[in-house]
């Protein structure tokens, strides 16, 4: 009889352990990832239009922006990424489209091509580099920080006519990732225009 109380609850024991132990590893709520885009360009429009045509190459990215998490940064010197909140593309994959588009927008420019549908020879060739894209808390209120650096070359030639570094910041709104993303798009949007601007003024 000792034995089978003792057996008793010897399973008993066992079943509130299986019980305890299902608990713990039951599906955990997780929070969805959120996906955002840079999409602004700039109404930069000229209405005239010249007989040049200019070659947008890929962007080029340091290493710490070449990715689609979300970066962020609350130490001097230090760059973090957002858990659940990332760009739906990197950076210069999402750049490149409204580069031409915003070149093209401004009616300077005969033809604005890409490598992967040139067709015919180009006068000028543009190559940019993202060398930063995140938001800033350690200043107050806290920033978007955009910078990047083109360069345009003659097509036939090869030689660099000019390099210029562009740096934007704007002001976030929102203390929030989504805050973020539109102080990203607006700074887009305002580095575009000078980009852009650089382009015409230099050929």
């Amino acid at each position: 009889m000792r034995l089978s109380i003792k057996n008793y609850i010897i399973k008993n024991i066992i079943a509130i352990i299986m019980l305890s132990l299902t608990g713990c590893f039951s599906p955990v709520k997780i929070k969805p990832e959120e996906t955002y885009m840079l999409k602004s360009v700039p109404d930069v429009a000229v209405r005239r239009t010249r007989p040049v045509t200019i070659l947008v190459m890929p962007p080029e990215a340091v290493p710490v922006y070449n990715t689609t998490q979300m970066a962020y940064s609350v130490l001097p010197y230090q760059v973090a990424y957002y858990s659940h909140n990332r760009w739906a593309e990197t950076p210069p994959k999402m750049l490149q489209p409204l580069i031409v588009q915003s070149l093209q927008n401004s009616h300077y420019f005969r033809n604005v091509g890409i490598p992967s549908f040139v067709v015919g020879q180009y006068d000028y060739v543009l190559n940019t580099q993202l060398l930063e894209l995140q938001q800033d808390y350690t200043h107050r209120p806290p920033l978007l920080r955009l910078r990047m650096r083109a360069q345009l070359s003659r097509a036939m030639t090869n030689r660099v006519i000019a390099t210029k570094n562009f740096a934007v910041f704007v002001p976030l709104r929102q203390y929030t990732p989504y805050g973020g993303v539109i102080a990203a798009n607006r700074a887009t949007e305002e580095m575009l225009a000078q980009l852009t601007q650089f382009a015409i003024n230099r050929t």
